[in-house]
């Protein structure tokens, strides 16, 4: 009655025939019914359960303190002062980071210097906007040790503070301001979000002490798309007048190496690329690449959310070029020559916000349900199954 996703109408004309049906139908339909993968059942399930888990965590009381006997205070005071503190970056000295990016150079083919190049700019934008979010974390990680020691006094801000590290959470300050706007990056654990500062400080520390990288973390920006924009201003101006920045569009071509590591540094050595920008640690949610098949989208192992992106080689062209197809096949033209328009998301939450820019990938209907309309372009079937490139995982 049903299969892989296939349903079928009864045929019986016995009323008794029909109920038996209905009976055998599953109490959950299958992502295939819907064009999806299986992998789209577990990520429901996944995302149940975290709010499940997520759920009980807010109403386990907090004043029973932890197995050590110490009040939840008291724990966090130490943890705080033994551990995280001490792990913090150092602060930049501001005066320091303008002399130095005053006299930092431009890619080749670019003779500007210092902050009349683009890339430049965005750099001391980054540094200005993370040394805030580090003066904001170590002034909490201070005030809540000397408010438990009872020097300053116990305000709102630093109970719920207290409460969230006490629960492995990041505490709402870190995350935004008294308007709700989002300062920082968004990251479920308490663990997770440390890592991440220290992680996007070695990139920007590295790329301000040492020049300017073979490839980018993307996920360690806090604008990736002014990022990109600085990447195309640069294009724009190294073409001396030739190309006009409104009329320029992203160019993206996917290599074949793929960085293996989580905290956005290389495992190999790169050549930079002859135009553009390397950027490497994106995850493909909803499908894989071929290795053999020329790096073509292909359904993702049963079980596999998520599978590490190659490295991506970002540029810019006038529009109509040979690779801006946008994801759209024209009719009658060869499927193997077709390109999904990939979105690139900041976060797994998808919408607008989060949209940092697309990219064309090659593919064809390998991997599409029989059960679809057979006008469905290889495009559009990777769409509904919601293919997408992400930054962050979590």
């Amino acid at each position: 009655m049903v299969a892989d996703g296939h349903y079928e109408v009864p045929t019986s004309p016995e009323h008794a025939k029909f109920l038996s049906d209905i009976d055998q139908m599953p109490d959950r339909d299958s992502p295939l019914a819907f064009g999806l993968h299986p992998n789209a059942d577990l990520t429901f399930r996944m995302k149940e359960s975290l709010e499940m888990i997520n759920t009980l965590i807010d109403t386990q009381p907090k004043d029973a303190g932890s197995s050590s006997g110490k009040t939840p205070e008291a724990e966090v005071r130490d943890r705080l002062e033994k551990q995280m503190l001490p792990d913090l970056p150092p602060d930049w000295n501001e005066v320091e980071i303008e002399e130095r990016i005053r006299n930092m150079k431009g890619p080749k083919g670019l003779t500007d210097i210092g902050m009349r190049v683009p890339l430049n700019v965005f750099l001391y934008q980054e540094i200005t906007r993370f040394q805030k979010i580090l003066i904001q974390v170590r002034t909490t990680m201070k005030n809540i040790i000397l408010a438990v020691d009872g020097v300053i006094i116990m305000t709102p801000d630093i109970v719920s503070a207290i409460g969230s590290i006490f629960d492995l959470r990041v505490p709402r300050s870190w995350c935004y301001d008294p308007t709700g706007a989002e300062i920082s990056w968004l990251t479920p654990t308490l663990g997770g979000w440390i890592d991440g500062l220290k992680n996007r400080y070695n990139q920007l520390n590295s790329w301000y002490t040492t020049g300017r990288p073979v490839s980018f973390w993307l996920t360690g920006f806090f604008n990736p798309q002014g990022f990109l924009t600085g990447m195309k201003q640069e294009m724009t101006r190294m073409k001396k007048g030739a190309w006009s920045l409104d009329e320029v569009e992203y160019k993206t071509d996917v290599k074949s190496e793929v960085i293996n590591t989580d905290n956005g540094t290389l495992d190999r050595n790169l050549t930079p690329p002859s135009e553009g920008v390397y950027v490497h640690g994106l995850y493909i949610e909803g499908a894989s690449l071929e290795k053999k098949g020329g790096g073509k989208l292909a359904d993702p192992r049963p079980k596999e959310l998520y599978s590490r992106f190659p490295i991506l080689n970002v540029s810019a062209q006038l529009p109509n070029a040979p690779n801006a197809m946008d994801g759209i096949r024209p009719r009658g033209e060869d499927s193997s020559k077709a390109q999904y328009s990939c979105p690139v998301y900041k976060y797994k939450t998808r919408n607008d916000k989060y949209l940092i820019f697309r990219v064309n990938l090659k593919c064809d209907s390998q991997g599409q349900p029989a059960n679809q309309l057979k006008s469905m372009t290889a495009a559009m079937n990777w769409k509904l199954k919601g293919v997408a490139l992400l930054c962050s995982k979590e």
